[in-house]
């Protein structure tokens, strides 16, 4: 494969971009130019080189755009960015290639593991266990970096070997199969090599567990409909749920529990806060994050998602929509629309499942001592407009903000931090991932009921209905995970993996209109605010032109 990455010689050092203020680990390596002797054979050095391994992970906060840069929720059903310029209105009307590329990076990342483990023989490990450590984590970032890859893309050339300039440098794709065979293999080896526990001043690294998740979540991904003519074998559900199971089964040198809920009795109060608590601090809910310290208000991490307008001053960047909003059930475990729900058109945010009130501000929620307001007047008289919708233009497009992700503590004009955990895996998708497949597998039974319910009871939600078939099951389960989930790029990849994307993210998206008249009643009305674009073969990404230009045997993805 034709790569710019090829041009970094092996005896070069780049300038090292992983940085935390907290972890020695995660020093910055010298941006010197060193030969590989120096490298690799002063242990020093070679772990330095190990932790930029690191430096090739993305949160999902701001992936897409450059200034004030939005989520992926925001090119799916869950939400909106006002903003044009951002890659997810891009995506929202079709248009693909070249946003959210991420082709370099990754295969970057998968170059330096390839450098690391051919140097290991040379590597003076202080060690066995720190030599078994150290690959473990280089075998499961190629891995993961591949994975992020193949999900875009689907099969793509499988480099297990050093690229240098003067070499043939143009790869066919291999087939999505054949990637995920090595993925597999990649992570089978880190399960092998790595501690299940990791100490304080090491996390953010790599261990068993997170090889576990992402060996689980590719067989399921492997498993799915979008993926039915390179996996045809009638045991593929089962192998995703053994490899779930696996997971949720998985115990400490101790003989502890590896993971479990972060549930300390508080409903879903402990669902709002475990993104904002680490493992060091009761959090054995998260497998794998992206290790950072502390932020303020200012960080685009906070700054981006927080509403906009009177007493919170945030850019307001993503809305969630009206459609995702209708995903939420009501307190009794009926969708909103189904008789006898008890929804109130008139107060449709009353009596909702216990999470909607921590993912999602809307008109009336309190918030940082301050009453949303999302309505307009009634003759469109701006001045009159609620103070969280004064602009229909710059403000919600919706009428909704995102509480999830967001401290309430951390405000604007104050100096309060607090943690801003991006979660690659947590144990809740591992739940959900197990119920997915075994309802697959086998059918509806107790053991699909208790994965599902288990995630649920931790927020106090009810339990799933009884006497479901296999259909209306896998239904609930969708929808589960689009509200335990939310925000977390679960979506977007489950929609393209069922091959649901034409029918969740084309169409109509719609706001919740909010009208307050002069008496001071409010109407709600449903109101259509754009027309997205989705086609089925927007399942994969396309090849980007550039990366299509530079290597003759890549073949674009059917339909672009």
């Amino acid at each position: 494969m034709k790569m710019n990455l090829a041009k970094y010689a092996l005896a070069i050092l780049v300038s090292f971009s992983f940085s935390s203020c907290e972890n020695d680990f995660l020093d910055r390596a010298p941006d010197l130019n060193l030969d590989e002797d120096k490298v690799f054979t002063i242990f020093e050095n070679a772990q330095r080189y190990h932790a930029d391994l690191y430096s090739h992970l993305i949160d999902g906060f701001n992936r897409l755009g450059n200034f004030q840069p939005v989520p992926m929720s925001s090119a799916s059903d869950e939400s909106d960015s006002y903003m044009g310029y951002h890659g997810s209105q891009t995506l929202n009307f079709g248009s693909y290639d070249g946003v959210d590329n991420q082709i370099f990076n990754y295969y970057a990342g998968i170059r330096k593991a390839n450098v690391f483990l051919s140097k290991k023989e040379i590597i003076p490990f202080p060690s066995e266990e720190v030599r078994s450590s150290m690959l473990g984590e280089v075998y499961f970032l190629k891995a993961f970096y591949f994975s992020e890859i193949i999900k875009r893309y689907g099969g793509m050339p499988i480099v297990t070997k050093i690229l240098i300039p003067g070499e043939e440098l143009n790869y066919a794709r291999d087939s999505y199969k054949d990637c995920v065979d090595n993925i597999l293999a990649d992570c089978d080896t880190a399960i092998g090599l790595l501690p299940v526990l990791r100490p304080d001043n090491e996390l953010g690294r790599a261990t068993k567990g997170a090889a576990m998740a992402l060996k689980a979540r590719s067989l399921l991904y492997a498993a799915s409909p979008l993926w039915d003519l390179e996996f045809s074998n009638t045991d593929k559900w089962q192998l995703a749920a053994d490899a779930a199971k696996a997971v949720l089964d998985l115990q400490d040198e101790n003989g502890s529990m590896a993971y479990e809920l972060y549930d300390n009795g508080n409903g879903a109060d402990d669902y709002e806060r475990l993104f904002f608590t680490r493992r060091n601090n009761g959090n054995r809910e998260i497998i794998f994050h992206k290790h950072q310290p502390s932020i303020d208000f200012n960080n685009q991490q906070i700054n981006v998602w927080a509403p906009k307008g009177d007493g919170f001053e945030g850019a307001g960047a993503v809305s969630p929509t009206q459609n995702f909003v209708d995903l939420f059930e009501m307190n009794n475990g009926m969708y909103w629309d189904e008789a006898g729900s008890g929804y109130d058109a008139n107060n449709p945010y009353l009596n909702r499942d216990p999470r909607f009130y921590k993912i999602i501000l809307y008109n009336g929620a309190m918030w940082q001592d301050v009453e949303v307001e999302t309505f307009v007047s009634p003759d469109l008289d701006e001045s009159l407009n609620g103070n969280h919708r004064k602009i229909l233009a710059e403000y919600t497009s919706t009428g909704y903000y995102v509480r999830k992700y967001l401290p309430e503590e951390v405000k604007t004009k104050t100096t309060v931090r607090a943690y801003h955990n991006w979660i690659y895996f947590r144990l809740a998708e591992m739940y959900l991932n197990y119920a997915e497949a075994l309802n697959e597998a086998q059918g509806p039974g107790p053991e699909v009921y208790d994965a599902l319910n288990t995630v649920r009871w931790r927020s106090g939600v009810v339990a799933i209905p009884a006497g479901l078939t296999k259909e209306q099951l896998r239904d609930r389960i969708w929808n589960e995970r689009a509200i335990e989930l939310s925000f977390e790029e679960h979506r977007w990849w489950d929609a393209r993996r069922w091959k649901k994307g034409a029918e969740w993210f084309g169409g109509e998206m719609y706001e919740m209109y909010i009208v307050k008249d002069d008496l001071g009643a409010l109407t709600y009305t449903r109101k259509s605010f754009e027309t997205r674009v989705y086609r089925d073969y927007m399942n994969l990404y396309p090849i980007p032109i550039s990366e299509m230009n530079k290597n003759p045997l890549f073949q674009q993805n059917s339909g672009w």
